[in-house]
């Protein structure tokens, strides 16, 4: 479309209706400028003339209802009587050549009452000017002062244009395309988000991003979890115009999704000390926008399981198991035994082994404790009961060697001795005897000498502090170990036995007519 310079000047091309201008003090009066033709270039009011055409701008105070207090009831700085405002008109030169404006007037005057005057002149000759109005003369009531109004909204540019020059507008939306922001799509707003150079309508990148969701629930937890976190940025451009990043050296995984969404994580293996992650988006031309959140992974001490299994009377074998998240941990033990002995472990794995051997007889609390290299510790206990050793069945029977053979209806004498953990004779178990045949061969075997002292009545032993040593005698007229019974020729196992045993003692011999 093409606009003939004379219709603009008319005011052809259509109201903008800039009225805006800075307030000075908080009791200043604003004084704008307005033209339907006005536009904002680049943020400056611009006016485009046609040379040898008359033009009118309308100047208008703006009160701001601050006032003194005799005039609060209309809010007005030039409310007393005589009141007058006056307006110096000055020019400054924006290009070569210097626009002619004859008629230009000095002054632009307001009576009392905030109302409005106007600025009629004619330019002459092409160019472009700024035409600025500063305070001149006053005569207002008491405690009014020329700092009272502020002229910075009253300021425009005048951009004159030859008459036989027509002006092109090529979207037709009234902005000549030399001031136009977008000369190609219709914006008579000239709407600029960015304030830079394109209009938003032509400009494909107008708007800076936004920092949106963020959940980062996950991205603190223990050692062994993997911590995670998310979040979003949002684009008026379109989500798909964002970069996101974070610093190089930032711990985990980064994904960008190309969606302005993204998606962080880190594996754990070990404690991990709190630190920030800060997510930027940009966009390649506008401020970036940013997400930050904490992480950190605490340490979780080892889940300990001990067991105890005797391998003698005395000894223990602790066998111990733990598990820790942290699978980059270090880790020793202490073992309490519970008789007053501790043992250290350095380093242990998981699955180690102890044995132990006690002194004393009794049951004991062994207890081991892991303690990883972050100072987090775990325990488990396990009890020991030790058993007492008896010794082999003692003379006259022959426990090892030539198997012993006594005459049928002799009593023969079943010894033993028992010792404690701390090697001291036990005297206060009630070890039992009992008899049982294991072949018909009397052949063979060293023949023992008869026996004539009583038969032990019942099953139990006795302790005989002369011997130092447990005696049955054991009948072979009437064994109690057969019911009572006589015993007949042949080959006998006898066995003494007693809970308080690591194991029983036992002796084979042979029994002849």
């Amino acid at each position: 479309m093409i606009i003939n310079k004379r219709m603009l000047a008319l005011g052809a091309v259509g109201a903008l209706g800039l009225s805006a201008g800075l307030a000075g003090m908080a009791s200043a009066d604003d004084i704008s400028a307005w033209h339907p033709a006005f536009v904002s270039n680049g943020g400056i009011k611009t006016l485009t003339a046609v040379a040898g055409s008359p033009v009118t701008v309308g100047l208008e105070i703006q009160p701001t209802g601050d006032d003194p207090d005799d005039n609060r009831d209309n809010g007005c700085n030039l409310s007393g009587s005589g009141s007058q405002l006056v307006l110096g008109v000055a020019r400054t030169l924006e290009s070569a050549p210097a626009v002619t404006i004859a008629d230009l007037p000095a002054n632009v005057t307001f009576g009392q009452g905030c109302g409005g005057s106007s600025l009629t002149f004619t330019p002459s000759t092409p160019g472009e000017v700024t035409l600025t109005f500063p305070v001149t003369g006053l005569t207002a009531q008491p405690g009014v002062e020329e700092d009272d109004f502020s002229t910075s909204g009253a300021t425009f540019k005048l951009v004159v244009v030859p008459a036989d020059v027509e002006v092109a507008d090529a979207d037709g939306d009234g902005v000549p395309d030399a001031e136009d922001n977008c000369p190609d799509v219709s914006n008579a707003d000239q709407a600029n988000a960015d304030g830079d150079a394109l209009g938003d309508l032509c400009d494909p990148n107008s708007y800076a991003p936004a920092a949106g969701d963020l959940d980062a629930d996950g991205a603190k937890g223990l050692e062994g979890d993997t911590l995670t976190a998310s979040g979003s940025f949002t684009d008026a451009d379109g989500n798909d115009t964002l970069t996101l990043s974070v610093a190089a050296g930032t711990p985990g995984s980064f994904t960008d999704n190309g969606d302005g969404t993204f998606a962080w994580s880190l594996p754990t293996d070990d404690d991990v000390a709190e630190g920030t992650v800060t997510v930027t988006a940009t966009d390649g031309e506008h401020a970036t926008a940013e997400l930050s959140f904490g992480y950190g992974a605490t340490n979780v001490a080892p889940s300990v399981t001990a067991s105890s299994t005797a391998t003698a009377a005395c000894t223990t074998e602790l066998t111990t198991a733990f598990t820790d998240p942290g699978t980059a941990d270090t880790h020793a033990a202490t073992i309490s035994w519970g008789d007053g002995s501790t043992e250290v472990v350095d380093p242990a794995v998981s699955g180690f082994s102890a044995s132990h051997t006690f002194a004393g007889n009794g049951t004991f609390t062994a207890t081991v404790t892991v303690t990883d290299d972050d100072g987090g510790t775990g325990s488990d206990s396990a009890d020991f009961a030790t058993k007492v050793t008896p010794s082999g069945i003692l003379q006259p029977i022959n426990a090892n060697g030539s198997q012993s053979t006594f005459k049928i209806g002799s009593t023969i004498p079943v010894k033993i001795r028992v010792t404690g953990c701390d090697g001291a004779d036990v005297t206060s178990v009630t070890p039992t005897v009992s008899l049982a045949k294991i072949g018909a061969d009397t052949s063979g075997g060293v023949m023992e000498e008869s026996m004539s002292a009583p038969a032990t009545n019942g099953l139990a032993m006795r302790w005989s502090a002369t011997d130092a040593q447990y005696i049955y005698n054991l009948s072979t007229k009437a064994a109690q170990t057969n019911q009572g019974a006589a015993l007949s020729a042949g080959e006998y196992r006898v066995r003494v036995s007693d809970p308080s045993f690591w194991a029983p003692a036992s002796a084979d011999f042979m029994l002849k007519k």
